[in-house]
């Protein structure tokens, strides 16, 4: 009640005060100068905005020549860690990797949320993350939320928020980009992205296919994608736009080393759709969004040496549809507030023998939300505080509160302080399935309090920042045994601890430098999440030819826990090297784990070594 309290008193202080206007700088390529709209809705200047963000741009994701984002993300965001198992592809059910941890909040577990255009992503009896789903060509620029998000995007924001925001043109005309490449392992890659703008009416489609026979026996991976987003602007303030994006990936398991596993299959596919009518005044903005997304995975858990086949396999059907409705306006000089209303429904069929065997039987839910947020600048400083009231069909009220404070105390440095409440509410699968289910569940809880200071060198060509955060979760749902019998409980608790860095240079307009570092303290051990993690990279473009190298360093990354924990520390060096023949052609080279290094992010799965890769990019 107290936190309430001093959050709507913080609410009230925005709401009252008056001082300037703050103008959002303009996009940028590096991860600590670009404006924002996570955790706002509306652009706002990232050192005006309390919560720590990072945000990696198109550049630099299409540099990665990844068809999955979640490495690019990995290098470039301090503590978010993603586990994998092979050269490509993730997979899901047992022994999958794709495991997406930040802070020590894993979004296989839904504390961590995806969003593609700020609608949530993920497999909804689960309540997981589908790695394969968030691919490169899709995105324009990422923005992670690092730390509890909930106040704006509700469930499962609880360790923090990556909104994937998907490309649109900037430019009249017509332009064609073509990417093929190929390598170790009998590994191809190649993507077409046609974008065309005539000023109101602009396009973007993309098809994409992605393929591996892998580094091991069985572990063979396939992904055809597609995408296609169309906008229309009605007039000078009101714009309509739409997206339909379809992936299906296959992907083989093939167990741990020590019990190799056959017939381990995951036939996947999974659809996204939005449609939005938003407007843009001199004084306000806003939109309603309606989307839907829905998946169907076909798994064949194998067996190993000595084993049968299955005689059934497990099916899955899972959606998720809504709508939001937000408003921003400025009624006063460096005042914003920001009104929502947010409608989730969601559900999903889950079987193995469809007789005898259901565990999910079609099963919905539903929350509504509405929020309120407020900004206001008084000269240097900016108040920050926000309130969202949620209603879940299950369980009832819950009141998420955030607040925080930001000061630009001299020319190139900004001090914020935060503190934001996140929650989760219990799966499909908890509720339901298996015999632990326990349909009583109540909602997972967490604060988060952050403390950031960044500087800005240079005019602008060194940046930095060091965030120290303090993360505390309670309600957290464990399976116990009461009475001779395990079921899922609102039991544990946690308590994480840390320290994040990052810092870009730009020595000269052909050489740049990136570094971020976090260091990682859990109360409670979870596996997939290093204690320390580093990532330090260099690009040079002299002319025609451009040159990247990047290093990162994990230390303590538990693979299991108990008393003989395994932990993994290693060292993976990348590189890139690429030459513009013309002005439509570059070919390229790209080589990772140069080091050779022998290590895994998942036990019993080791990583390939040396992998080389090859292409030509082709602009018309």
């Amino acid at each position: 009640m107290k936190r309430i309290l001093l959050t709507l008193a913080a609410l009230s202080a925005a709401v009252l005060a008056q001082a300037f206007p703050v103008q959002p700088e303009s996009e940028q390529h590096d991860t600590l100068t670009s404006a924002v709209v996570t955790g706002t809705r509306v652009a706002m200047d990232r050192d005006r905005l309390p919560t720590p963000v990072s945000v990696v741009g198109r550049q630099t994701i299409e540099q990665s020549d990844e068809s999955a984002l979640m490495p690019s993300l990995m290098e470039q965001v301090p503590g978010l860690f993603v586990t994998s198992r092979g050269v490509t592809g993730y997979g899901v059910s047992a022994g999958a990797a794709g495991g997406i941890s930040l802070r020590g909040f894993s979004a296989g577990s839904g504390r961590t949320l995806i969003l593609i255009d700020g609608h949530p992503q993920y497999q909804s009896i689960y309540g997981h993350a589908v790695a394969d789903e968030y691919l490169a060509d899709l995105a324009e620029r990422v923005e992670v939320t690092r730390g509890a998000a909930s106040v704006l995007y509700g469930s499962n924001a609880m360790g923090g928020a990556i909104n994937i925001i998907t490309r649109n043109p900037d430019f009249l005309g017509n332009r064609v980009n073509v990417k093929l490449m190929g390598g170790s392992y009998g590994t191809w890659r190649a993507s077409a992205t046609d974008q065309y703008s005539n000023g109101r009416f602009s396009l973007t489609a993309n098809i994409g296919h992605d393929r591996t026979a892998g580094h091991r026996a069985n572990s063979a991976f396939r992904s055809t994608s597609a995408m296609l987003k169309a906008s229309y602007d009605l007039s000078a303030a009101w714009r309509l736009s739409g997206d339909v994006n379809v992936v299906k990936a296959y992907s083989q398991n093939p167990g741990t080393v020590s019990s190799p596993m056959f017939e381990g299959t995951a036939d996947i596919t999974r659809m996204m759709s939005w449609l939005s009518l938003e407007n843009h005044y001199d004084r306000t903005d806003g939109g309603i969004n309606f989307y839907y997304n829905a998946g169907k995975h076909v798994i064949n858990d194998g067996y190993a040496a000595g084993g049968k086949p299955q005689p059934y396999l497990f099916n899955s059907t899972d959606w998720q549809g809504g709508f939001n409705l937000f408003q921003a306006v400025r009624p006063w000089q460096g005042g914003t507030l920001t009104a929502g209303i947010d409608l989730k429904l969601y559900g999903g069929n889950a079987y193995r023998n469809p007789t005898t065997e259901i565990y999910a039987d079609h099963k919905k839910l539903h929350e509504e939300a509405g929020y309120l947020l407020a900004q206001q600048i008084l000269g240097p400083f900016t108040l920050d505080a926000g309130i969202r009231l949620e209603h879940h069909s299950l369980y009832g009220v819950e009141w998420i509160p955030q607040a925080g404070i930001s000061v630009l105390p001299w020319k190139g440095a900004s001090l914020k302080l935060s503190a934001s409440k996140g929650f989760r509410t219990p799966n499909l699968r908890e509720l339901y399935m298996y015999a632990v289910a326990n349909a009583e569940l109540k909602p997972e809880r967490a604060w988060s309090y952050d403390f950031t200071y960044a500087q800005h060198f240079l005019e602008g060509r060194l940046n930095t920042e060091l965030s120290l955060f303090w993360t505390k979760g309670s309600n957290i749902i464990e399976v116990t045994v009461v009475d001779g019998k395990r079921a899922n409980r609102n039991v544990g608790a946690f308590e994480n601890k840390g320290v994040e860095f990052s810092a870009d240079f730009r020595a000269t307009d052909e050489l740049k430098f990136n570094a971020n570092y976090s260091y990682l303290h859990m109360g409670t051990v979870y596996t997939g999440a290093p204690v320390h993690k580093v990532y330090v990279s260099g690009t040079w473009t002299p002319g025609r030819f451009s040159a990247n190298i990047g290093l990162m360093g994990i230390r303590d990354l538990y693979l299991s826990t108990g008393e003989n924990a395994v932990r993994s520390s290693y060292a993976d060096l990348k590189a890139r090297l690429s030459f513009r023949a013309t002005d439509w052609l570059s070919v390229f080279v790209r080589g990772e784990n140069l080091l050779n290094a022998k290590y895994e992010t998942m036990l019993g799965f080791p990583e390939p070594g040396i992998t080389v890769l090859g292409g030509v990019a082709i602009s018309l």
